[in-house]
């Protein structure tokens, strides 16, 4: 697992180069104290959405990244379990760096709040340790911080010492605690920081920086072998001292090894808080869910001081309690059928709480289960594929799971769980083999007012054994509600069936908002093979334009590939109406259509004056380019 996973899954690395086009932007990695898909929510959240320990709703999980991230409160939050780690210090093989601090408890907080982010790691981190004294020498582990808006220390998790670069063997001491470790060097290895106070280095070493000047290690003493750097911190640990040149080795040593940074938890604003030390190069809490050990032998895993080799980064996770999810509905993604060895489209959930309403910044988990041995993996950024992976909800309450390969060729079923706390629904994918393939071509992701008609009619394009379909071809539209208020082909038909034209496309008749507000799906089918259009209802409030929308406020995949049969562009054309149903049940399923994906359908018969006022004013917030032209389009797997 990519970012060093809490357990171990089964995970896949990237299938070639084609696969490489189709990675969902939103993915990340799976399990508890595993980094996923999106920061996605109502406050666009720094860090990483994660799978959160019992109780909490939301999670949000930080790696080292150059500068600081800010993260603000989400709405109704007053209190954020906190976890944070410091860097362990770099060693070598006979002085190993002393193992970074690990501070917890509960973060008073107001919502809306913007809080300063800073986790150790190369070249990152809210104070530096210590340089070693020569290229024989490791440097002390920086710290990790939340801090407010303002500077002001919250939460810091001291950096361990670095190793000296001594033959004889030794220990760099251990952040705090509220005192840092001491290096094992008697005499010559550099001290750790007490509380505010910077730690003394020895010999030529150079002492801790206090809090009020920065809390950055001190450096290692300079001379052939080189003292240890001191690791950062509230304060900062001191530098070991370092062999002058022409000094002996081995049974006279005469190099120490850096001690370690002070770590802090503001008394005023963290409640219950744990200050806890490592044993020598050994990370604190490792029994923790979000403690991750190194991707592969040689670096090391989170606050682990360097065994020769660098310390282990840094981390920090963020969770609160938000409002409960009573309720998860598929938004998209219901009932998909697909071709073997053809890509599935993401899935979305929406978030509701016990009044309806959406929940934002909730975690929702994504987990593929595979009885048929399909072998099913999401696509993930930055890492392996793997089967299950973190989605945080935006401010409209959805959640979208990343684009779904599959490595086998097989025909089968397999299921995609969706899981919140409170709350979880399953979507099940079938893979069969069919001569079509459907497409939807016009009318995705548009936006309509309650009880206006959207303003692009469906069109769905189907192709039979990589050819276009035969002129007459009857496609079946549904709209995947049932309720009442939900939109509905000319106000009154759940399901109509249209016949293709000599181009291939079938033309759904007009498609009329209901009462009810939110993303409503609409699958186009023939026979076992289908596609799905997304459709948003606003409230009718004349706020919003009718049109197309994305609905999601995420990047889709910009694929140079299509992994579906296709035959030649064709000039558009209307279908020609067929005999329409009631509340029949569609029998096919296929690739959904994802709610960030795909063409922008026409924006309709308005004014352009009205046009270029709305660019204006959506300029602001990034969204202009979806009004400065009519029939603007964006490539996605259904345009062929």
């Amino acid at each position: 697992m990519h970012h060093g996973s809490a357990v171990p899954r089964r995970a896949r690395l990237r299938r070639g180069a084609a696969a490489l086009t189709f990675v969902a932007l939103t993915a990340g990695t799976a399990l508890t104290g595993a980094p996923a898909a999106t920061a996605a929510g109502s406050a666009a959240l720094a860090g990483t959405a994660c799978t959160p320990t019992e109780g909490f709703s939301g999670c949000r999980l930080f790696d080292p990244k150059t500068g600081t991230q800010e993260f603000t409160v989400p709405s109704g939050v007053t209190g954020l379990d906190v976890r944070a780690w410091g860097q362990g210090g770099g060693g070598n093989s006979m002085a190993s760096g002393g193992a970074g601090g690990f501070v917890a408890g509960t973060l008073k907080v107001t919502p809306g709040e913007a809080l300063s982010i800073a986790v150790a790691g190369l070249n990152a981190g809210d104070a530096l340790g210590g340089k070693g004294g020569s290229n024989f020498a490791d440097r002390g582990g920086n710290s990790s911080a939340i801090r407010t808006s303002g500077g002001s220390a919250l939460v810091v998790a001291g950096g361990g010492g670095g190793g000296g670069g001594d033959m004889a063997h030794g220990q760099a001491g251990a952040a705090g605690g509220e005192s840092g470790q001491d290096a094992s060097e008697k005499d010559r290895g550099g001290k750790g920081a007490t509380g505010a106070k910077g730690g003394a280095g020895t010999g030529n070493g150079a002492a801790g920086a206090d809090q009020a000047k920065g809390g950055a290690g001190g450096a290692g003493g300079v001379g052939r072998y080189g003292g240890g750097g001191g690791g950062a911190g509230y304060a900062g640990g001191g530098g070991g001292t370092g062999a002058e040149t022409g000094s002996s080795t081995g049974n006279d040593p005469t190099t120490g090894s850096g001690g370690g940074g002070s770590s802090y938890a503001e008394p005023a604003r963290v409640d219950d808080a744990r200050l806890v030390v490592g044993s020598g190069n050994k990370a604190p809490e490792k029994n923790d869910p979000f403690w991750a050990p190194s991707g592969d032998p040689v670096n090391s895993g989170v606050a682990e001081g360097g065994a020769n080799a660098p310390g282990g980064p840094g981390r920090i996770v963020l969770q609160w309690r938000g409002l409960p999810v009573d309720r998860l509905a598929q938004v998209t993604g219901t009932d998909v059928t697909t071709q073997p060895g053809t890509d599935v489209k993401p899935l979305a959930v929406l978030a509701q709480g016990k009044d309806g309403k959406p929940v934002a910044d909730a975690s929702v988990t994504y987990t593929i289960e595979d009885p048929d041995g399909l072998k099913p993996f999401f696509y993930l950024t930055g890492g392996p594929d793997d089967d299950q992976t973190v989605v945080a909800t935006d401010a409209q309450g959805r959640a979208q799971s990343p684009w779904i390969g599959l490595g086998s060729r097989k025909e089968g079923s397999f299921t995609v769980r969706a899981k919140t706390l409170g709350a979880s629904t399953a979507f099940t994918v079938r893979v069969k083999e069919s001569p079509y393939t459907v497409s939807a071509s016009d009318g995705d992701k548009q936006k309509a007012e309650q009880g206006q008609d959207f303003a692009d009619a469906l069109v769905a394009r189907v192709v039979k054994s990589g050819k276009t379909a035969p002129a007459g071809t009857e496609v079946e539209f549904r709209v995947e509600d049932t309720a009442e208020d939900a939109p509905r082909f000319e106000g009154e038909d759940r399901v109509v069936r249209v016949k293709t034209d000599d181009s291939g496309k079938a033309t759904a008749p007009a498609l009329t908002a209901g009462e009810g507000t939110g993303t409503y799906t609409v699958a186009a089918s023939v026979g076992d093979a289908m596609t799905q259009f997304a459709v948003e209802v606003v409230e009718g409030d004349g706020s919003e334009e009718p049109g197309p929308g994305d609905g999601s406020g995420s990047p889709s995949p910009s694929p140079t590939a299509d992994p579906s049969p296709s035959a030649e562009p064709s000039p558009s054309a209307s279908g020609t109406s067929g005999t329409t149903g009631g509340d029949g049940t569609s029998t096919t399923g296929g690739t959904s259509t994802n709610l960030d994906g795909g063409s922008l359908a026409s924006t309709g018969a308005g004014g352009i004056g009205l046009l270029l006022a709305a660019a204006a004013g959506l300029a602001a917030v990034g969204f202009a380019a979806f009004r400065f032209a009519p029939r603007l389009k964006l490539r996605s797997r259904d345009d062929v």
